[in-house]
């Protein structure tokens, strides 16, 4: 049973582990088999490991030189929030089969995920929140005020 702290944020940090490592069969199992991933900014649901497989491989695919990174990782309950930023060049396959044509473009972004685990740790939902202009369009905030 995951009730610690630590073991919340570890499994904050194995999820950004997983969407660092091309292995989209291993960032699968940090869900439960019934896990949701949720991308509100495109009206993307993906249930089930081998959607969210499928979901990971295509990012992995039209974003080649991702990376994510740490900014922090907050623990309630059996719910973490992982804030991050998220950058790499659209320069691979379109997405959402074809309606988003890569752009060729750099994009740096600020993300938060929250996600809602089981009794063992698994991802039941993990709900990704991101400013849809920046991420992987390339765009840049008008002001440019918050450095990233």
């Amino acid at each position: 049973m995951v009730n610690t702290v630590k073991s919340l944020e570890q499994v904050g940090r194995n999820w950004i582990a997983g969407w660092n490592s091309r292995d989209s069969e291993a960032f699968s199992r940090l869900y439960a088999p019934d896990g949701e991933y949720v991308d509100p900014s495109f009206g993307i649901r993906r249930k089930g490991r081998d959607f969210v497989r499928m979901h990971h491989e295509l990012w992995w695919k039209a974003i080649p030189d991702f990376v994510m990174k740490e900014r922090h990782i907050r623990v309630a309950d059996r719910s973490v929030v992982v804030e991050i930023t998220a950058e790499g060049t659209f320069s691979g396959g379109d997405l959402g089969g074809g309606k988003m044509k890569a752009t060729q473009k750099a994009f740096r972004g600020w993300t938060i995920a929250v996600l809602e685990l089981n009794e063992v740790g698994e991802i039941v939902v993990c709900t990704e929140y991101y400013d849809r202009s920046i991420v992987p369009g390339g765009e840049q905030p008008p002001f440019g005020e918050l450095r990233l």
